[in-house]
């Protein structure tokens, strides 16, 4: 059983790892006609039904034979931001509001209560689902979290922190769970690796999301990739202990993934008996799942026992072979023995739907239960179809497929951030999948804003709605002051500029205002003069407003890009003011107004975002920021034009 100083120390850890950046309590939206409360991700059955019960009160928390305490933790913050307080127990008491905390597993009371109030339990569901309901049991007002496991009973927990308004609970009943097992993210993109604390803030976020899988597998991680023989140390292994904790405390599967491939000898007992010795290290810190990548690599062997085992034929079934049969020995003499997640892989052929000898040989040798990834028709995907996934499953000869999704990363782009929310990803691709991981940005914060659409969409993908989603997570992020939103809003319009989509989006918002004041310039009246003035003056305060958002650190991820929208738009108001001279004949005017936005736009060729070598040294303030390029570049080209006549 828990105890109380045990829910106490986790309480204080989960508070250390949000105090930086991270909004523990998702803001509820009354976004519905009815007055409904809004819940991301959407469940897959609600129904509300009037009336509402109080916690602002003593509340009797009733948690038999139910020990997470992270669960507990987060039912006792929604008891205490509505004012009241928690008495915890393993039975009901005779008065005052009740909340049935268990699981399905668990067979305890609740859920008898969650049959009584939701018509239904748990049973049955798929892992991860629960049941969540509000109402009045044996006349007492009750509300019931009850989990098909463990995680389940703490998704219902974050659906329940949502739910409270003001000092409230309103009446419902809800059945819920997710439609994909795999929802997360994998870090495994090339440049700086997250910091320390930003993974840390990140699996608080995922916890929140319902996300449940982190992929560890940044490439600049010496010890993963080019150094993949050597165990840490140090501390190194002690972050690496601290991940896992909290990975586990906030109930996402911690996933290691080891890159060998740049000198792996597939054959040998020695790199086998490294993997082992890898991962079992791994497994002592409380990692139950692994991961095998083989993704950008040359397809050669680096030993002569290769070589000799597997001779080269005119296609590459020779190394598809190799690679299996390393994969097949980690699956069946160390995944499976140890009881572990059955271990997932990324080949090195690893994009495109099409068939060709590597797939066929590699889906057809490899063990079925290794879980495969894939990134869709391109590295960077525009788009996913139900056709095209199953058509990969067709070719990778595999029923364990999940996407790598190379969205939003900007190791590519690193002059760029992309805050587009996730699109043109089937509904139905649940059916055909395991799942998702989104590979984020160089900027962990930033990402967020796409990573809580991931979260949505893999959770409930019929019923997923982009722009319903972004508009959830810019709340999230920038918290409840309108003015401070506004600018966020403003802002995430500048960069929505991934240059993978089709059709091209820039800056679309500006874009708009540019385009009428233009085209009311060409109908000679200065209706669309405002709006674009109003724009600009509102990036102007970008920078000054962003710091007071929610999340410190977006606002620390985003600096550069901030201060260069700032430098822009105060350049385009100087062209604006010397457009107008120039219609008022006023050339001094308009010769003054004009060196001042040139002026400004100097100031955006500076260099001021980080970067770093391949071998891991510190680049500073190496690189030009963009952003609403192709937007204000333009905007400068034609004001220029007409102050040259032509």
């Amino acid at each position: 059983m828990f105890s109380l100083s045990s829910i106490t120390c986790l309480r204080a850890l989960l508070v250390a790892l949000a105090l930086e950046a991270v909004n523990a309590v998702p803001i509820a939206h009354k976004g519905r006609a009815n007055g409904d409360p809004v819940v991301f991700p959407t469940p897959q059955q609600v129904t509300f039904t009037g009336g509402s019960i109080s916690l602002a009160g003593q509340v009797t928390l009733v948690a038999e034979n139910f020990t997470d305490a992270a669960t507990i933790y987060a039912i006792r913050e929604v008891v205490a931001a509505a004012g009241g307080s928690t008495v915890l127990a393993t039975k009901p008491s005779d008065s005052g509001v009740q909340i049935y905390v268990g699981t399905e597993e668990g067979a305890g009371i609740a859920v008898t209560v969650a049959k009584a109030l939701a018509d239904t339990t748990a049973e049955g569901l798929v892992a991860d689902g629960y049941v969540l309901a509000c109402g009045h049991y044996e006349q007492l007002p009750t509300i019931v979290l009850n989990g098909v496991d463990t995680r389940g009973t703490f998704y219902a927990a974050q659906t329940l922190l949502q739910l409270l308004d003001g000092a409230s609970i309103p009446g419902f009943k809800m059945h819920d769970w997710p439609l994909m097992p795999i929802r997360g993210s994998i870090e495994g993109f090339y440049g700086i690796p997250w910091s320390h604390q930003a993974r840390l803030d990140q699996l608080v976020f995922y916890g929140n999301h319902k996300m449940n899988t982190y992929i560890y597998t940044p490439k600049d991680d010496a010890l993963l990739r080019a150094s993949w023989r050597t165990l840490y140390s140090g501390d190194e292994l002690t972050d690496l202990k601290e991940l896992v904790e909290t990975a586990n405390a906030n109930h996402v599967d911690f996933t290691y993934a080891l890159s060998p491939g740049l000198d792996l000898c597939y054959s040998s007992d020695d790199d086998f008996a490294a993997t082992v010795a890898k991962f079992d290290q791994l497994r002592d810190l409380g990692v139950s799942s692994f991961y095998a990548a083989l993704d950008d690599i040359n397809l050669v062997f680096h030993c002569d026992s290769d070589t000799a085992k597997w001779p080269h034929t005119d296609n590459d079934t020779w190394i598809a072979d190799a690679q299996a049969f390393y994969l097949n020995r980690i699956q069946t003499e160390y995944i499976e023995p140890n009881n572990l997640e059955n271990l997932m892989t990324v080949p090195t052929n690893y994009a495109g739907s099409g068939s060709n000898p590597y797939k066929t040989e590699f889906g057809t040798k490899l063990n079925k239960n290794v879980r495969v990834q894939w990134t869709g028709e391109g590295i960077f995907s525009d788009d996913i179809t139900v056709e095209s996934v199953m058509a990969a499953d067709a070719s990778y000869v595999t029923d364990n497929l999940f996407i790598w999704d190379n969205f939003p990363v900007n190791d590519a782009n690193r002059d760029r951030l992309f805050l587009n929310p996730l699109t043109k990803r089937a509904a139905e691709l649940y059916e055909h999948l395991l799942g998702f991981t989104s590979n984020p940005m160089i900027q962990s914060y930033a990402s967020m804003v796409s990573l809580a659409n991931y979260g949505d969409y893999t959770w409930n993908g019929p019923k997923y709605d982009a722009t319903a989603s972004m508009d959830a997570s810019l709340w999230e992020l920038s918290g409840t002051d309108t003015t401070v939103h506004t600018a966020l809003v403003a802002f995430v319009d500048l960069n929505q500029n991934w240059p993978y989509q089709s059709p091209e989006v820039n800056a679309p918002k500006l874009s708009d205002d540019i385009t009428a004041f233009w085209a009311a310039r060409k109908a000679g009246t200065t209706d669309g003069t405002k709006a674009l003035k109003d724009r600009l003056a509102l990036i102007v305060t970008i920078p000054d407003v962003l710091p007071g958002m929610t999340n410190q650190g977006f606002v620390k991820d985003v600096a550069p890009w901030a201060t260069l929208a700032g430098q822009w738009a105060t350049a385009c108001q100087h062209l604006i003011s010397m457009l107008e001279a120039l219609d008022a004949k006023d050339q001094t005017t308009a010769d003054a107004e004009l060196a001042s936005a040139n002026e400004w736009i100097a100031k955006t060729k500076a260099k001021t975002v980080d970067d770093r070598t391949a071998a891991g040294e510190a680049l500073p303030k190496s690189i030009v920021p963009l952003t609403g390029d192709k937007v204000f570049d333009s905007f400068v080209t034609d004001a220029t034009a007409v102050y040259n006549g032509e």
